[in-house]
């Protein structure tokens, strides 16, 4: 059998590496136009000409093997560790044309270790280079060099049959471009002075790694020189490659003016926001209108035709209902991914990231933290895994901890429904539709309230590290739609898939606790509840047999337990059941309550769950569940409550103990208790 090979794609942030290794292995990983987006390998098959298949490796994204953040401290594990499993056969390495002057740096090291290496340079549609400059670069480095573009997919077929003669010819190992005896640089800095040996770059890193912890002051001035002596020998390569230092396109330079400008920068920002947040509202009302009438119609149908038994019942009242209450939201998710995706692609997200570097500073964090907290409206799992960017550990705890207050996705659904009992649905102003406008309120209040929970996490959380940000940004481009299209499919089609799985065995779950109960305890109930209705005709507008029913089964013992706990809140045991099933998700809010309500409907005739849920009176007050005060106090709770168990798990990982998400948990479900008792009792 053929030997498989690890391939592994590495380069400096932002330099095409996730667009070829989709290009190449026809998967669909993220990419963006800004750093960090790669955080952890990926791996895939790539088919040579020859038929045979090897492992492609898509390593993060680095800019020199002196490793600072996580994301870098994964790389060059990687590629230094010759026990490694995916330690590389054969590295491609990426270069950007545009930034070329930046990225000869890593490029030199690794030759340097003696791995067999190409150099590919990306997006050769926009900048090719002369095949004097190729030749002259090739010999320099004593690499092969292909120019591709994962756009137009010119050249991948080049830079297949490239790496296929360098596997079959292996054992030719390239050597050191410039060797360096490293032992007087070691010696001068009082490292490892005992070593006599001459020895190579790897050893040298070696010895830096061993003595970081013993001599952080002396290793730190040795990478600087490293660094600073390789520009040095790389300076009249880039003044042949490169011999005018461009800052950028007069364009663009005009364009950065005015987008990371201190204020006109934030009013541009805010404007962009205001229009996402908007178009969730506006723009995606006409087919989740469609998607509900559709589910409701389904619904209808299936009653009419199918027999009156046990699997018709939980169709109707349970599975239907419970998916509808998730899938009708698409339209929002969908808009709300296509707006990030945009800003990612287009290189703004870099933008930001610098404009709010001086503000996330005074609240403890760094520019970095911006790539998180904007993630985390879109999902907080990925958006605390890039985290591993900052290098700073007090900054990416911090933003660790105070990211999953950002008001997710997940959480959309809930907010959508609950908007519909504050603000009533035809107030516009002008043309600004009032229920968005809350919707962006919600938002940037839960924002606040991250940067205030920093802020405060700051003063308790000690470290002498200091913070650095180091950031490149991008040459603006028109978005691909293809990345658009991608990026925008795989989160909608996570958000259904992952939801809908969890939906669907919890509706299966509540409709069986919704349906059955204590057969003794139920039949004395409803003869009662008869009795009394023959006594008093009014009871029955607030009561019916199949809410009798719903109270005592199993469901609505378990509800009617925990309601002394949630009441101070403003909520009855339905809205309890609701909140203990969606601490597995949030999303499985909206899908619970769906069921549980569909299981008391008596009418033939299913309704949207918004009116379904604004009919609803709480027997006990006479008033309706789902008023203002209460639906302000479920939003509270759900603002804050981490009512995710993947981010849980997620942070465990990433944090190395369950230190800091037990924290975590247990302080946001408090935050979170005390937000909806305080809304609830200045609302009510």
């Amino acid at each position: 059998m053929t030997k498989v090979f690890n391939i592994c794609l590495a380069g400096n942030p932002n330099s095409g590496k996730s667009s070829l290794f989709n290009a190449l292995t026809g998967l669909n990983q993220k990419t963006a136009n800004f750093p960090g987006v790669t955080v952890d390998k990926k791996s895939g098959k790539l088919f040579l000409p020859n038929g045979e298949s090897h492992t492609l490796i898509d390593l993060p994204g680095t800019y020199s093997l002196h490793a600072i953040t996580l994301d870098e401290q994964i790389f060059t594990k990687i590629i230094l560790d010759k026990e490694n499993k995916n330690y590389p056969d054969l590295i491609c390495y990426i270069i950007n044309p545009e930034q070329i002057d930046k990225q000869l740096l890593l490029a030199s090291q690794l030759v340097d270790l003696g791995i067999p290496m190409i150099i590919a340079f990306s997006m050769g549609d926009i900048e090719q280079l002369s095949e004097e400059k190729i030749n002259h670069l090739s010999n320099y480095f004593n690499v092969p060099i292909v120019q591709f573009s994962s756009k137009t997919g010119m050249g991948l077929s080049e830079l297949k049959l490239c790496i296929q003669h360098n596997l079959l010819n292996k054992n030719s190992q390239i050597n050191s471009h410039n060797p360096i005896d490293y032992f007087d640089e070691l010696a001068s800095l009082e490292l490892n002075s005992d070593k006599k040996e001459k020895i190579n770059y790897q050893g040298f890193l070696e010895i830096l790694k061993q003595e970081k912890a013993s001599h952080p002051g002396a290793v730190m001035k040795a990478e600087v020189n490293d660094t600073m002596s390789r520009f040095d020998q790389l300076s009249e390569l880039i003044s042949f490659l490169k011999p005018i230092q461009q800052t950028g396109s007069p364009f663009q330079n005009r364009l950065d003016k005015v987008l990371i400008h201190p204020f006109y920068g934030m009013i541009i920002f805010g404007a962009i926001m205001f229009l996402i947040f908007q178009s969730i509202f506006s723009w995606a009302e006409m087919p989740m209108d469609l998607l509900e009438r559709g589910f409701a119609f389904s619904g209808e149908l299936l009653g009419h035709h199918l027999p009156d038994n046990w699997f018709r019942e939980l169709l109707i009242n349970g599975i239907i209902p419970g998916l509808s209450g998730i899938i009708v939201f698409v339209p929002q998710i969908f808009f709300l991914f296509f707006f990030i995706s945009i800003m990612e692609e287009t290189g703004y997200m870099s933008r930001v990231v610098y404009l709010f570097d001086f503000w996330m500073r005074k609240f403890g964090l760094n520019g970095r933290s911006t790539i998180a907290l904007i993630s985390g409206g879109a999902c907080a799992i990925p958006a605390i895994m890039s985290t591993r960017t900052i290098s700073n550990w007090k900054e990416r705890l911090i933003t660790i901890l105070i990211t999953p207050m950002i008001s997710c996705s997940a959480r959309l659904p809930v907010y959508s429904l609950l908007i519909v009992f504050i603000i009533p649905a035809n107030l516009y102003f002008g043309i600004i539709n009032a229920r968005g406008l809350a919707f962006l309120g919600i938002y940037i209040f839960s924002t606040l309230a991250a940067l205030f929970a920093a802020f405060v996490l700051s003063k308790l959380i000690k470290t002498k590290e200091k913070s650095q940000l180091m950031l490149e940004l991008p040459n603006y481009r028109m978005p691909i739609a293809k990345n658009v299209a991608f990026n925008v499919w795989e989160k909608v089609k996570t958000f259904i898939t992952e939801a809908g799985k969890v939906i669907f065995v919890i509706s299966i779950l509540l409709w069986f606790l919704t349906s059955f109960g204590p057969e003794k305890r139920r039949q004395a109930a409803l003869e009662t509840y008869r009795t009394e209705v023959k006594n008093d005709p009014s009871l029955s507008q607030h009561h019916s047999e199949s809410s009798i029913l719903l109270e005592n089964s199993y469901a609505g013992l378990a509800g009617q337990y925990i309601e002394p706990i949630i009441k101070p809140l403003g909520f009855d045991w339905k809205i309890g059941i609701a909140l203990i099933t969606s601490f597995a998700a949030r999303e499985v809010f909206v899908g619970t309550l769906a069921t549980i309500y569909s299981s008391q409907d008596d009418g033939e005739d299913p309704e949207k769950l918004s009116v379904m849920l604004s009919n609803q009176i709480n027997p006990n007050t006479g008033q309706k569940v789902f008023n203002l005060a209460s639906s302000a106090s479920l939003i509270m709770f759900y603002m804050f409550a981490l009512q995710c168990l993947s981010t849980v798990a997620v942070v465990r990982k990433e944090t190395n103990g369950w230190k800091w998400p037990i924290i975590q948990l247990v302080g946001y479900t408090l935050l979170a208790y005390i937000a909806s008792l305080i809304t609830f009792q200045l609302l009510n």
